[in-house]
């Protein structure tokens, strides 16, 4: 199992490089966290999505931070912008079943752990059942488990079936109401998805997917026939095209809903609330390097 995190974002809403956003007690990023979680779980290899501009400097970081025998490699993102193109940048790398997150959310250790046993037959924690054990995988979070503030955010809104097969998923524009419920916007107006309120409960994606190698030939075609427009679609979604590939019946995608918090740093005054909750947090650094340390043992 490997696990690519996307971190070629421009981080326009936060104003700089909030891959790198110093997050935790001693200035940790969020990614650091989720490669300690990868490498504790069991996670072979982690990919890192980045853009060449911004490439020494993550590579820099993860060189002083990540400990040397956690196999890392980098991809840098094609011409398409968007998070389908972010995935398949990561193709040459990847060799069997594969996670996906975003280098910016805190998912917890156990998120990761649901993902990588649903591609194996050891149960660790979350059942999945058998019968979907074949299908890709989605990890939803409840839309009120995802916001820290009343700041508009970027939700994925789940639809799934009766066997917990992912039905469809949206990008919505999401914002605190003062009653306590939720504004959600579609980024794409339509009619199948109108402007709607949620009670809080609903199940929403934050991007930790786990996919087979057969949705990579999906995202080639999505991306060689995507066309950004100067008024429309800039950018090609993850979510967009996984929706469109269930409806075609090509894939089926499993959703397993978790009641943990996901939190992350989209605004600038994120990484304060961040922070604090980090605050109680071990050093992912001391818990990489504890693992490292144990291997070395072992070896």
């Amino acid at each position: 199992m490997q696990l690519v995190i996307l971190a070629a974002g421009f981080g326009r809403r936060f104003g700089g490089l909030k891959q790198l956003a110093p997050v935790g007690p001693q200035g940790q990023a969020i990614m650091d966290y989720t490669a300690s979680a990868a490498q504790s779980c069991g996670y072979e290899s982690v990919i890192v999505v980045i853009r060449e501009e911004i490439r020494e400097e993550i590579e820099s970081h993860v060189a002083k931070n990540w400990p040397s025998d956690l196999k890392v490699h980098f991809a840098v993102q094609g011409p398409v912008a968007g998070t389908a193109q972010a995935v398949l940048s990561a193709a040459p790398y990847i060799h069997g079943p594969f996670g996906v997150c975003n280098a910016d959310d805190l998912y917890g250790k156990a998120a990761f752990l649901a993902l990588r046993e649903h591609f194996e037959p050891v149960l660790v924690g979350y059942s999945t059942p058998a019968a979907a054990r074949g299908h890709h995988l989605l990890v939803a979070y409840h839309v009120l488990r995802t916001v820290l503030t009343d700041a508009t955010v970027t939700r994925g809104i789940c639809e799934v079936d009766g066997s917990d097969n992912l039905r469809s998923i949206a990008e919505h524009h999401v914002s605190l109401r003062e009653d306590g419920r939720f504004d959600a916007e579609p980024l794409v107006a339509c009619a199948k998805y109108p402007p709607r309120i949620l009670e809080g409960n609903e199940w929403v994606s934050m991007n930790l997917w786990g996919f087979y190698p057969s949705m990579l030939a999906h995202l080639a075609d999505a991306v060689a026939n995507f066309e950004a427009t100067p008024t429309g679609r800039r950018e090609l979604l993850l979510p967009e095209v996984v929706s469109r590939v269930i409806s075609s019946g090509a894939e089926i995608v499993h959703v397993i809903e978790t009641d943990e918090r996901c939190i992350g740093v989209t605004h600038a005054e994120d990484i304060s609330i961040v922070n604090d909750e980090l605050s109680l947090t071990p050093d992912p650094r001391e818990s990489l390097l504890n693992a490292a340390a144990k291997g070395r043992t072992r070896s």
